[in-house]
């Protein structure tokens, strides 16, 4: 075991093999004062391109009074600014008088369940409310979930305000469900607002897309995303974490992240946090695997050894650490195979390996709990790698 873990790449560091990962980051999803962390977010918080956020204003001003149809990539802050921009909106709490001086709530995480035992999953304040279709377990929570916000949108409230209804992931929607949206669409009323998002505008039925203004999210660009970022960091990062330089890093990062900004964020949190990876020596720009193949040669040096207990609890702190910096568990995976294969275990070893990895892959759309299904592989492929290609 020990012969193939020679020769590591030099990014990784030489720290105490049994240092414990930072449990308060994956606890802690916002440091103090993070402007995501209040109830109102300011609009140059928001990672958008200004364009789009100004194309969401002109709709707001206008007062939603046409569907709007929003596409983007996963991730990539679809939700985030378009609630980040709706207190610009009219239509949004009207009983606040002075718009000037409110500050409307305009984060999702200080909605509250519309119903707890009934409606869970629809996200409610004042007149908002947020329904996600890829929190909904089956088609028949997804129709019923459907027809709850009809039932919402006919009814008028006490003060004829308009509800604006948010529903996102609606490419997840089967046809039937499409047609449903579309009926309600049809029954539009001047009391009712419907923002749509997908990540695949290709699935939408044709009649939705007509009804709806359609915009593409549009991610900020280079310089955008650094002005930001200095907005959101500038005073709870050291200085020399908002150079140019570092910058530059985060850029890459948010690149190879392919434009999704919460794993961004939590990987750049994560790596000014860890001693284990260098970002000053971690090469991005010509390699999107980069952190990933970095992650995993960490984690073959310091914690794939047999042991007692506590390092057991490493590799559960570890498969945790995954989740809290939104790595892809099929992706972790896929990288750590690829370094096992090419290193020097025993080709019966990697035989076993390929197998286990196979029966993992094949698990997966049948469990709940990917990590555990994760945290077993990696049990498995120690013991492999340790009894020379034995099974357990």
């Amino acid at each position: 075991m020990d012969a193939y873990l020679e020769g590591s790449d030099s990014i990784v560091s030489s720290g105490d093999d049994n240092t414990t990962p930072h449990i308060a980051f994956q606890l802690n999803r916002f440091n103090p004062g993070e402007p995501f962390a209040n109830k109102h977010v300011p609009e140059n918080a928001l990672f958008a391109s200004r364009e789009f956020l100004d194309k969401m204003r002109s709709l707001y001003r206008a007062n939603l009074d046409i569907p709007v149809l929003i596409t983007g990539l996963p991730g990539c802050g679809k939700l985030t600014a378009l609630l980040g921009m709706i207190p610009l909106c009219g239509a949004y709490v009207p009983s606040i008088l002075d718009r000037g001086d409110s500050k409307l709530v305009n984060n999702l995480i200080y909605l509250k369940s519309l119903d707890e035992h009934n409606f869970p999953k629809i996200l409610i304040y004042e007149n908002l409310y947020v329904c996600n279709i890829a929190l909904l377990t089956n088609n028949t929570e997804i129709m019923t979930y459907l027809e709850q916000i009809y039932k919402l949108a006919r009814s008028r409230s006490i003060d004829a305000s308009r509800k604006i209804f948010v529903i996102c992931h609606i490419e997840l929607c089967t046809h039937e469900q499409q047609r449903y949206i579309t009926f309600m669409l049809d029954k539009i009323n001047s009391t009712t607002s419907y923002i749509l998002t997908t990540i695949h505008n290709n699935k939408i039925d044709k009649k939705i897309r007509t009804f709806c203004a359609n915009l593409r999210f549009e991610y900020p660009s280079e310089l955008e995303f650094a002005e930001i970022f200095k907005c959101n960091y500038s005073a709870i990062f050291e200085k020399k974490y908002i150079t140019s330089y570092y910058m530059k890093k985060y850029w890459e990062i948010y690149r190879s992240n392919k434009w999704n900004i919460g794993r961004t964020v939590a990987q750049i949190k994560w790596l000014l946090s860890c001693q284990d990876i260098s970002l000053e020596r971690l090469k991005l720009d010509d390699n999107s695997g980069a952190l990933l193949d970095n992650i995993v040669a960490n984690f073959i040096k310091k914690k794939m050894k047999l042991g007692v207990l506590e390092g057991a609890m490493e590799i559960r702190r570890f498969v945790y650490t995954l989740l809290s910096i939104n790595i892809d568990v099929v992706e972790f995976v896929q990288c750590l195979v690829r370094h096992l294969l090419t290193s020097r275990i025993s080709a019966t070893s990697k035989h076993k390996i390929i197998e286990k990895a196979g029966a993992f892959s094949a698990s997966l759309p049948k469990i709940n709990k990917e990590l555990i299904a994760l945290e077993t592989f990696l049990y498995e492929v120690i013991y492999v790698v340790y009894s020379g290609g034995e099974d357990i």
